[in-house]
């Protein structure tokens, strides 16, 4: 399928302007928010603690003083 820069340009002029409705925020008091975020946090501590990874492994960066 060929495609020229134009109708493509079109295409996505026209996918932009379709407009998402806004979702409203749940009200829901700010402990019990707090709490669902660490409940979050800990299963995601739990699917991180199965993967096996050796100690010799090294961090993707560089501390430098």
């Amino acid at each position: 399928m060929k495609v020229s820069r134009r109708k493509l340009l079109l295409a996505a002029a026209a996918t932009a302007a379709v407009q998402v409705p806004a979702q409203a925020p749940p009200t829901a008091s700010p402990d019990a928010e707090l709490e669902a975020a660490r409940s979050q946090q800990r299963v995601r501590g739990q699917i991180i603690a199965r993967v096996p990874l050796p100690m010799t492994t090294e961090p993707a960066f560089l501390f430098k003083a």
